[in-house]
């Protein structure tokens, strides 16, 4: 077991070497793969890891986070300001080929997929700290709102889920943030947590929803809950030094990705780690000299 470990850490030194970046050490033998950004290169960029090895997919003096992939795993979709203000793009990740998916002169930030492809959504920054969540037709590239009439001041980073009927975002209320669903069938809105909250991700199944919750240590937690907003339960809660945020999980739904940032380091220096939802064990699965952060994993 050791010796199998230390050999994983010089192949993804030499890995990392080769590419352009400072060296790195990786414990994710996995043959699924995470995607997210970093600046360990200088500049915030994109990077791949999958079976201990790291491949950087953008090198862009621009800063580019938040890829999230297709239900194919074929196709990501990410945040750049190459252009000026920051816009949607897209990467084929068997080519490399990169598409600029929107050019409006407003930030469009945070994107992500419908369940069957055919959408994807992002936040629009209307005017000054107000966001819209968008709904862009990957087919004609037609954007327009997701939600007609939120009961929100701004709706942010929304996550559908795979089967299609249901929509999980942040929604602004006064003085703060909370996690919010949106049945697609009815047309109401459900709020599922108190203020201080954010950044919901829905499981494979469905069965459970991962989000981010400062109340415990005024940090941030990583929280799971049933998706009516029941059960709900820290599991970080013994990392009371750390902020702990950008759950994702696994594509089987046994484990979590997130990202993890010293206190005294404040929020500039995330690296990956994961938690074991069977044996509620935290790994550090990444480290590396920059500030890894939203993190999404899949086949």
């Amino acid at each position: 077991m050791v010796q199998g470990f230390l050999v994983s850490l010089i192949m993804a030194t030499l890995a990392g070497s080769g590419q352009g970046f400072p060296p790195y050490t990786a414990d994710f033998p996995a043959a699924s793969r995470i995607v997210f950004s970093s600046d360990m290169g200088g500049n915030s960029d994109l990077y791949l890891l999958y079976r201990n090895v790291l491949t950087r997919l953008t090198d862009d003096p621009a800063t580019e986070e938040w890829p999230v992939p297709d239900g194919k795993g074929k196709t990501i979709v990410f945040t750049s300001n190459r252009a000026g203000s920051f816009d949607i793009y897209s990467m084929d990740l068997g080519s490399r080929e990169v598409r600029r998916l929107t050019s409006d002169s407003r930030d469009e930030v945070s994107p992500s997929w419908s369940a069957d492809d055919a959408f994807i959504y992002y936040d629009l920054n209307v005017k000054g700290s107000s966001w819209r969540t968008m709904k862009m037709d990957v087919r004609t590239g037609v954007s327009k709102p997701l939600f007609e009439k939120p009961p929100y001041g701004s709706t942010i980073v929304a996550f559908e889920s795979r089967k299609g009927d249901a929509i999980y975002f942040t929604g602004k209320v006064f003085f703060g943030w909370l996690v919010a669903k949106f049945d697609k069938a009815t047309g109401a809105f459900l709020e599922l947590t108190r203020k201080g909250s954010c950044r919901p991700k829905i499981s494979p199944d469905g069965a459970l929803v991962a989000y981010v919750d400062h109340a415990d240590d005024g940090l941030g937690d990583v929280f799971i809950m049933a998706p009516d907003g029941s059960a709900k339960r820290n599991l970080t809660r013994a990392r009371a030094r750390t902020h702990d945020y950008y759950p994702c999980f696994s594509p089987d739904g046994n484990m979590l990705v997130f990202s993890s940032s010293p206190k005294e380091k404040g929020k500039n220096a995330y690296q990956l780690h994961t938690f074991d939802m069977r044996s509620g064990k935290v790994t550090r699965i990444l480290t590396t000299a920059g500030n890894d952060s939203f993190p999404c994993w899949f086949n």
